[in-house]
């Protein structure tokens, strides 16, 4: 009898094309990983945890137009926490939350090579290594916010776009569409994004306008049908979305006020600028090498769009007020694909590979030396640029003292908490596990038995009250008393 079906000669591979993405997300996955339950969880997580509780309830999510944004984030964490039974704030911990966005901005750094081959396998080798690498990538990564997600979805639609704008195939319209709605699904600030990189990189197509106008109107359509479902909780609820129609004028005047503004140079000294805790060795790298990208590229039509991309969004979010430091990395991405260009052309300009290498290893040990300072070592310190309003470590001395407040009463954990106080946050996630506590902005008659929380501006109320005072965020305090 013969041996048929035996498999001879060399044991199947994984390809190339898959093999260095995940390679890209597993070293990016590392280097994000450290740091996720230390650092304070800050105010913007602590209010996102509470938005997941509703999402995870029967209820559902419910945007709310004033200050919230988009489901995605919410909906991917809930497929990761349901599964393990955890529905509750009190269940959760801050490295459960901040996985998720690790794990997205790590697929980030995997992503590149989706936009191949726009972008040759060189220059995506480059850009890896300043978004894996990048303290700006890296810590915002750690942070459950929506900035990462965001980012993931909109490397996807580019790619998928551009591959697009060539072929004008009607399937990559309509994935460029899912991807575009669940992009606007994810943060207000999409908008604006895709009204920046949808013409930049259209410009130039082969395609006729008839098909290009037929493509876009498919995805239009199924951006449009994305977006209903994801924010009208996959139509269970049709009205809640027409609240994202209400929320283009508070977010227009959120962005035109008075609320978080600052110069239109400051995008420039967060990412430029030194500071007490180092030199901004990404800010600088990344654009070094991508200005060497820009000249290297000057013909290459997708380097060119990378470079419109960057500008027109670094000068449109310098020239509004509202401005946080995460807010950067909408143009810093770009500059950091154009960097793998600059990358890719100073490797074959070097005269050897032994000295290329080195030159690659002087960038990844200047890079990460950066990444550790301001991602684990000073990351919340107020020196640190990319700790915008960070939560302070006291907060891990008050919840450690509430618990031996809490282990040397008889109602143990249902010990009664008040917090007085107009500027509480991100108290509601540092009091998670304490279910009977209550909120309010002023002194009420007939305060209960228990522990008191009181900011500076009630305390003359309680002068009988012996307190400690805990700094909650720079410049915010909160004083902790116990009423017999």
């Amino acid at each position: 009898m013969g041996h048929q079906g035996k498999v001879t000669g060399p044991a199947r591979r994984l390809p190339l094309g898959l093999l260095l993405p995940l390679l890209a997300f597993v070293a990016a996955l590392l280097v994000r990983l450290p740091g996720l339950e230390s650092r304070p969880f800050h105010t913007d997580e602590a209010v996102n945890a509470y938005i997941l509780e509703e999402t995870l309830s029967g209820e559902g999510y419910r945007y709310r137009a004033n200050d919230h944004h988009g489901p995605a984030l919410f909906y991917l964490a809930t497929a990761a926490l349901k599964p393990a039974g955890i529905t509750r704030v009190a269940q959760m911990e801050a490295w459960m939350l901040r996985l998720v966005t690790a794990c997205t901005g790590a697929a980030l750094v995997a992503a590149v090579f989706w936009l191949r081959p726009a972008l040759d396998s060189a220059a995506a080798i480059g850009a890896t290594v300043f978004i894996g690498l990048g303290s700006p990538f890296v810590y915002y990564s750690g942070i459950f916010i929506h900035e990462t997600l965001l980012l993931l979805l909109l490397t996807g639609f580019v790619g998928v776009f551009w591959r697009w704008r060539e072929s004008g195939a009607i399937p990559l319209a309509l994935t460029g569409g899912l991807l575009a709605g669940l992009t606007l699904s994810t943060k207000e600030t999409a908008a604006p994004l895709l009204l920046v990189v949808i013409p930049v990189f259209l410009i130039g197509s082969p395609l006729s306008w008839r098909r290009q106008l037929g493509g876009l109107l498919a995805a239009a359509a199924v951006c449009a049908a994305t977006v209903f479902l994801f924010f009208s909780n996959f139509g269970s609820h049709p009205a809640h979305a027409l609240d994202l129609l209400a929320a283009v004028h508070q977010q227009v005047g959120r962005g035109l006020g008075h609320e978080h503004a600052h110069p239109w140079w400051t995008y420039l000294r967060w990412a430029f600028a030194p500071t007490s805790i180092g030199l901004p060795w990404s800010g600088w790298l990344i654009a070094g090498f991508a200005a060497v990208g820009i000249w290297s590229g000057r013909s290459h039509p997708f380097a060119r769009r990378l470079g419109l991309w960057a500008l027109l969004i670094f000068f449109l979010q310098s020239a509004l007020p509202y401005k946080t430091p995460w807010l950067m990395l909408a143009f810093l991405l770009p500059l950091a694909l154009l960097a793998g260009f600059g990358a890719a052309a100073a490797w074959r300009a070097l005269p050897s590979r032994s000295v290329a290498l080195a030159a690659a290893a002087v960038v990844a040990a200047l890079l990460g030396t950066e990444t550790y300072a301001r991602c684990q070592r000073h990351a919340v310190d107020p020196a640190n640029p990319l700790a915008y309003s960070p939560s302070s470590p006291d907060l891990t001395r008050l919840q450690r003292d509430l618990d031996t407040l809490a282990a040397g009463s008889p109602e143990g954990r249902d010990l009664l908490v008040q917090v007085i106080s107009k500027d509480y946050w991100p108290l509601p996630w540092t009091l998670r596990r304490f279910p009977r506590t209550g909120y309010w902005p002023e002194p009420q008659v007939g305060v209960q038995p228990g522990a008191v929380l009181v900011g500076p501006e009630a305390i003359n109320h309680f002068p009988f009250l012996p307190t400690k005072p805990y700094e909650l965020r720079p410049g915010v305090w909160i004083f902790l008393g116990r009423l017999p």
